[in-house]
């Protein structure tokens, strides 16, 4: 599978995407150090707070870093935030509380590159599809942002723009986790570990 055909893919399929990764290693390897790096100062942190009797002092601020560096890591983890907001026979309150935020005060990415994307799938100027649209978005979520514009025949409209690179890393981050469930599975107990990559790929194949 191509880079073109990547950013064409309409449906999940693990094992084409996994083709694509394997014969690019070091996209995943760089990805993974990313994640691994970023979740390891957090969990120093949370480690460290135990040992010198902190916790309970700390932990909305790192409840807040969880919600940062999901935010940070982009939509994939965002999503599995947005997921884990819903649990709260899984996750504690405080971390519970800053999870719920990543279901609607996300940071939107920049205008001009927004408008960019909307020509490009247009194949039109802004000027010619619409007679007016916010300069700023209206809503920001996980996978896109939301302008409210109105066309030349009057009519208000909503104007959805996904993210940009949305696939490649959406992708590449499955990909990831699905190596890490199967790597895994055998070592959690057969109730958790038993369905970890299906997990995933139900996960895919709501994401996409």
């Amino acid at each position: 599978m191509s880079q073109q055909q990547l950013n064409q893919m309409k449906r999940y399929d693990a094992e084409a995407i996994a083709r694509y990764y394997r014969l690019r290693p070091w996209k995943a390897i760089g990805r993974a150090l990313s994640i691994v790096w970023s979740f390891a100062w957090l969990v120093l942190g949370v480690l460290s707070d135990d040992w010198f009797q902190q916790a309970e002092a700390h932990k909305l601020k790192r409840a807040a870093q969880l919600r940062q560096l999901l935010t940070r890591l982009g939509p994939t983890f965002i999503k599995v935030g947005q997921a884990l907001s819903t649990r709260p026979d899984l996750i504690r309150k405080d971390f519970l509380d800053e999870l719920v935020k990543l279901q609607d005060q996300l940071p939107p990415f920049p205008t001009p590159i927004a408008l960019n994307i909307i020509e490009q799938e247009l194949d039109r100027s802004i000027d010619e599809a619409f007679s007016k649209i916010s300069p700023q978005p209206v809503a920001a979520a996980s996978l896109g942002q939301v302008y409210q514009a109105r066309l030349h025949s009057g009519e208000e409209v909503a104007v959805k723009v996904q993210r940009p690179h949305l696939l490649p890393i959406i992708t590449l981050d499955l990909y990831l986790m699905r190596w890490a469930a199967s790597w895994l599975a055998p070592w959690l107990p057969l109730n958790l570990g038993h369905d970890l990559t299906l997990i995933v790929d139900e996960f895919g194949l709501k994401l996409f």
